[in-house]
């Protein structure tokens, strides 16, 4: 019995054949061989050497056309029976269509056989599928029909149910999978039988502690929850994963499959309480929270106003995947004099490192504006400079979207940003200046493994640019593992 519909690679049953030159002692034999390769065999003179030049060898080329022709018939009657077979005819009327001039008995005899063998198969994946439907609960009722697809050791049969299900049959093993939604749903996203993924080897089963499901495939394994969604891993990260709990460990569920981190040609998969990075350089890296803070400001010189000190501030502001996540933190308004050093410890972002894509500093001089307003207004400047730099972003390729960001802003600068801040703005209060650092993940794991730099009395990783707009300010900030 074939193993796939085509019936490419199966051996025929040898039934009786015509031979023109049955009373020939030579060349009825050579037909007889060329026509039980064409039929019965290999289906190729490749693997066949040829003989001497003349009558005997053209019958046995003869007889392997022939053959093929019938091969080719019972093809043709197994698609047939396939087809019908698996729409639920259990008994196929249909005459055979007109297969050649030369044989006629031997090719419909051919087809009829090939009808009956794919009728069977068809029986045979129709009840596997019903079995395993019966068997896993939630499906009820098909939501479509059979599908085939050729695979190593056979071919896979697949239908769908009612709640964005799914059953694999492998025929000619009999091994059926039941995968359950929404993982179903993700790897049908992710390119089904034809993704990275290949076929499921396991049922969807229910995880002991009653959060999860999981399903094997042949390349990775996928997992969902009510409020992860289904993700996939694999490779090293997904085994790195496992050996430190799995969805059990303190990472938690996956909440992405794996993604190419673009800024530094890396790869990342997150989960619940932290990320996990391979790049090719530094090997797997397993992050569970960054930490930025604002360490304080020094004044290199006040500006020209007639009071006695610069009443200044700093607004930083996180700049993550998507608006919401785009966030403005305030410092509190200090007096300053030229000279002056102003330590401090506030947390601008807390959070794995693919929440934010770059960080973003604006100083301003306190005189009758509101600060809180000002932060508000540069915070949405920030958030127009970012919609304004979405294509910019998008060119940058599929991936992790921070390192996008932090792509596109090294290339831009601070520019955009400080222009559309300025934009925004309606306040009493003088901007002194902005400055804007991209942080991919790499770079960001890198300034938390540094050591910290120290000018005057703050101890920093990272510094802006003298900010000379009102005065000579820098402002400076550290980043650590959360």
């Amino acid at each position: 019995m074939p193993d796939d519909e085509n019936g490419t690679g199966t051996q025929l049953i040898e039934r009786p054949f015509e031979n023109p030159h049955a009373g020939d002692p030579v060349l009825g034999p050579r037909y007889a061989d060329g026509y039980k390769e064409g039929a019965f065999g290999d289906h190729t003179l490749d693997n066949n050497p040829a003989g001497e030049p003349g009558p005997a060898e053209d019958a046995f080329k003869e007889g392997f056309e022939d053959g093929m022709a019938r091969f080719e018939a019972y093809k043709k009657g197994f698609k047939r029976g396939i087809t019908v077979g698996l729409r639920g005819v259990t008994v196929d009327d249909f005459v055979p269509p007109p297969l050649g001039t030369e044989h006629v008995e031997d090719l419909k005899a051919a087809w009829l056989e090939g009808r009956d063998d794919g009728l069977g198969v068809a029986r045979i994946v129709r009840d596997g599928i019903e079995a395993k439907a019966l068997e896993a609960p939630g499906f009820d009722a098909p939501a479509g029909p059979i599908h085939s697809t050729p695979v190593s050791g056979g071919r896979l049969y697949s239908q769908e149910f009612n709640g964005e299900r799914a059953i694999y049959f492998l025929h000619p093993s009999g091994d059926a999978f039941a995968i359950d939604a929404p993982i179903f749903a993700e790897y049908e996203e992710l390119g089904g039988l034809g993704s990275f993924l290949g076929r499921p080897t396991t049922d969807t089963k229910r995880i002991p502690d009653g959060r999860g499901k999981i399903t094997e495939f042949e390349s990775g394994t996928m997992y969902s929850t009510a409020t992860t969604g289904a993700h996939e891993v694999h490779g090293l990260i997904g085994a790195k994963w496992k050996e430190l709990g799995g969805p059990t460990g303190d990472l938690g569920y996956p909440t992405s499959n794996e993604q190419f981190e673009r800024a530094d040609r890396g790869k990342v998969s997150t989960f619940e309480h932290g990320d996990i990075y391979l790049w090719d350089d530094l090997g797997l890296q397993v992050v569970r929270s960054i930490q930025v803070r604002y360490r304080g400001t020094n004044c290199f010189a006040e500006s020209d106003e007639l009071s006695g000190q610069d009443e200044t501030y700093v607004v930083a502001t996180s700049v993550g995947p998507n608006r919401d996540a785009t966030v403005s933190v305030r410092s509190p308004i200090i007096d300053v004099d030229a000279g002056g050093t102003f330590p401090d410890a506030m947390v601008v972002y807390q959070g794995p490192p693919a929440g934010i894509g770059a960080l973003t500093v604006t100083m301003a001089e306190h005189d009758t504006g509101n600060p809180d307003e000002y932060r508000g207004q540069i915070e949405a400047g920030v958030r127009l400079a970012m919609n304004g730099l979405a294509a910019a972003v998008a060119a940058t390729g599929v991936g992790l979207t921070v390192s996008g960001i932090a792509l596109a802003l090294a290339n831009a600068g601070a520019g955009p940003i400080a222009d559309a801040i300025n934009d925004a703005i309606d306040s009493g209060d003088d901007t002194i200046g902005t400055a804007v650092f991209p942080l991919a993940p790499k770079s960001l794991i890198g300034l938390a493994r540094s050591p910290l730099q120290r000018e005057r009395d703050v101890e920093f990783h990272l510094a802006t640019p003298l900010l000379t707009g009102e005065g000579a300010y820098k402002a400076y900030f550290d980043v650590t593992f959360g």
